[in-house]
């Protein structure tokens, strides 16, 4: 998704926040610190759920805190993107109209500062799981989709935590360089992106190389477990910032 922007436009970008059902203090703190940013836009970078089931999430007491949370931001005034994680892929309309967030898909491109930014979750970036990948082709057929929706919620939850499960013992450990990571942000560079941010690899770095005769800039974010470390564009510059 493309969307257009203001160049100035004071942002603020967060992802893997795993906020976790029932888990109201984590949800407060996490608003607390986007409020205290006072930015104009907030981007959600993907796994700002611990999981999530569609829908049927929306009702029942989960994610209470997160969802009146969200609602407080968009009622007053910020702008608020979310772009799906690889825990959060079923969010959607329902999602968009109960919380007023615009949710943009797998990316988001648009200018800040006279650049050209892309956004993703950065799961499609950078995996190190067949399995993963394998799964997310499937849930591109819109039947198999459906009926994972169509679950009843127990047992919705039920596959989400066991897909979890699964992912964390087939995943392998694996230490990135800065050389994987430059090579893994090559084709969106390659593509017009000035600007790289995702997540999804919880490893808070910024990386600066040349290609194509100009700068380009890679961000990774920190996970709301780990550092906090957001993105922060103020109008003029980019710089971290940590929530803890």
């Amino acid at each position: 998704m493309d969307l257009e922007s203001g160049s100035s436009t004071r942002t603020l970008f967060a992802g893997d926040i795993h906020l976790r059902p029932g888990d109201s203090a984590a949800a407060r703190r996490f608003f607390s610190f986007v409020e205290s940013r006072r930015a104009a836009r907030l981007v959600l970078l993907g796994d700002f759920f611990d999981y999530w089931i569609g829908p049927k999430h929306l009702e029942g007491e989960d994610y209470r805190e997160a969802l009146d949370g969200l609602r407080r931001l968009t009622r007053s005034g910020l702008e608020v993107l979310f772009l799906h994680g690889n825990r959060d892929y079923f969010v959607e309309g329902a999602f968009e109209r109960a919380t007023g967030v615009r949710v943009a898909g797998s990316e988001i491109s648009f200018q800040l500062g006279g650049r050209s930014v892309l956004c993703a979750h950065g799961d499609f970036i950078y995996n190190r799981n067949p399995k993963y990948s394998a799964y997310r082709r499937l849930m591109r057929f819109s039947a198999l989709r459906a009926a994972v929706l169509a679950m009843p919620a127990k047992v919705g939850k039920r596959l989400a935590r066991g897909f979890r499960g699964v992912s964390r013992r087939t995943t392998p450990a694996y230490r990135w360089s800065k050389r994987d990571l430059l090579a893994g942000a090559a084709p969106l560079f390659d593509r017009g992106a000035d600007v790289l941010i995702c997540g999804h690899i919880h490893l808070p770095t910024h990386l600066q190389c040349e290609r194509g005769g100009r700068r380009r800039d890679l961000y990774v974010v920190g996970d709301w477990d780990g550092t906090g470390d957001s993105v922060e564009f103020d109008g003029k510059s980019w710089h971290f910032a940590p929530a803890k």
